[in-house]
This record gives C-alpha cells, sequence and structure tokens, in this order.
C-alpha cells in the first residue's frame, strides 16, 4: 500500500486502517482522516500504510494518538459563550420541568466539559436535583477524563454526582441511550463525517428528544431542513422538536 500523503484514501485503504483503528473512518471526511494519515506518516518515518498500522498494533501510544488526531477533541467549559448565555437565559429555563429535574445528552462529550457547562446552569437554578444528564463518547480515554471531572471543582462534582453519567457510545453504529430528552448537544462534531452520516445522526438525536425538546448543534453548523426531522429553529444553531 502507498502512503497517500496529501492525496485521499481509498476505499480500500480505509477498510485496512478501519479495524485497526477502531473508528468508522468511512464515516468520516475523507480529506480530514487522510490528513490525519498522512500526518502520523511523517511524525513516526513511515513511508507506508501497512508500516503504519503495525506500529499502531504494537504500540498502543501511537493509536492513541492517531484516535486522538482523527477524533479532534477540542472543548472547553462554555466553549463558544453567546451560545451558551442563549441556552441558560432563554432556553433552559422553558425546559425544565416544574419542580426541576432536566434530562440532556451531551453526544460526543469529549472531556465532559460541554455538560459540565451544562450541569452549572440548572446549579444555579436550584433544579439540579433530579436532572438526568449523560455523556457519551467514542473514546474510552475521554469518558475516564469525564468521569474524573478535572474541569469543574470538587464542590460541583460532588453536588452533580448523582446527575450524571459516563459511557461510551458509538454515535455512528450504535442507538441513542434509552428516554426522551429535554436536551441534546451536538457540537462540533458533524464537521468531520461525510454528508450521509451527518444525516443519519442528525436523525437519530432528533428522535432521542421529547416533544419541545431543544438540539442544540455548534455556531459553525446547522441544518438545512430540519422541518423533515420534525424541528423547527428554536434560536441559532438550536432546534425544537414540533412533530413526532
Amino acid at each position: 500500500m502507498t502512503a497517500p500523503g496529501a492525496d485521499l484514501l481509498g476505499e480500500a485503504d480505509l477498510a485496512s486502517l478501519t479495524p485497526m483503528s477502531g473508528i468508522a473512518l468511512d464515516s468520516n471526511r475523507r480529506a480530514h482522516v487522510s490528513a490525519c494519515v498522512a500526518r502520523a506518516l511523517a511524525r513516526h518515518e513511515k513511508a507506508s500504510l501497512t508500516g503504519l498500522a503495525r506500529l499502531c498494533r504494537s504500540g498502543p501510544g501511537a493509536l492513541a494518538t492517531l484516535r486522538r488526531s482523527i477524533l479532534v477533541p477540542v472543548t472547553g467549559l462554555f466553549r463558544d459563550p453567546g451560545q451558551f448565555e442563549l441556552l441558560g437565559r432563554w432556553v433552559l429555563p422553558g425546559l425544565l420541568p416544574p419542580g426541576g429535574g432536566l434530562s440532556a445528552w451531551s453526544a460526543g462529550c469529549s472531556d465532559g466539559s460541554e455538560l459540565y457547562s451544562v450541569v452549572l446552569m440548572p446549579r444555579r437554578l436550584g433544579a439540579l436535583g433530579g436532572s438526568r444528564l449523560i455523556g457519551s463518547d467514542v473514546s474510552d480515554e475521554r469518558i475516564g477524563l469525564a468521569r474524573r471531572g478535572g474541569v469543574v471543582s470538587e464542590t460541583v462534582r460532588r453536588e452533580a454526582r448523582a446527575a450524571l453519567f459516563w459511557e461510551r457510545r458509538d454515535l455512528l453504529r450504535e442507538p441513542a441511550p434509552p428516554g426522551a430528552f429535554d436536551l441534546v448537544l451536538f457540537r462540533n462534531v458533524a464537521i468531520y463525517f461525510e454528508r450521509p452520516a451527518q444525516q443519519a445522526v442528525h436523525a437519530k438525536l432528533a428522535r432521542a428528544l421529547r416533544r419541545g425538546g431543544v438540539l442544540m448543534l455548534g455556531q459553525c453548523e446547522q441544518l438545512l431542513r430540519p422541518a423533515l426531522l420534525g424541528l423547527a429553529a428554536a434560536g441559532p444553531h438550536m432546534y425544537r422538536k414540533v412533530a413526532e
């Protein structure tokens, strides 16, 4: 197999790398995966995908680095603060049922920063009790980081412990968590997927919402035809479920 350099990987290349990486590479944007692989080839001075695959199988450090590169773990508390200001001030109060208890799912949660950002909102409103807040990611490493909760104080971790649930979940291959959610966050993940995979995941997330629930995307993302998913615009890059 010839090293792809800056060229796009072919179907055979993806088929050979997918089992080794554990990522559904054929659903990720080809240019993004190719660039990540090209950087890995240069970093490890390998001339072929065969050599890179052999290195990844023999050295878990090389495989972990490649996976992190493809999965793009860019996050932080209140990333894109304008969106979270809108969510906390105008959207979230309307989602909370009487007596509190928010049901939310952060899909592709990375180190948990996004879900912890949500935790702080009902906490300020005294509505954290009875909440069910799920963070899922395809990476075991990131789920471990999320469980440790290093992005928030020990006080917040202690208060939110009963509400938080972390799990490894592959959005492309597995169903949504059970139940209907008031809020689903899926921010800056789909931009790395091919269009069919984007559409399939967005439909899955829409089905996971209760009627009136809100899907929140990243500030550079939008749904072109939300009505097909039973959704309607609820704010910039936010969509409310209006039909089953």
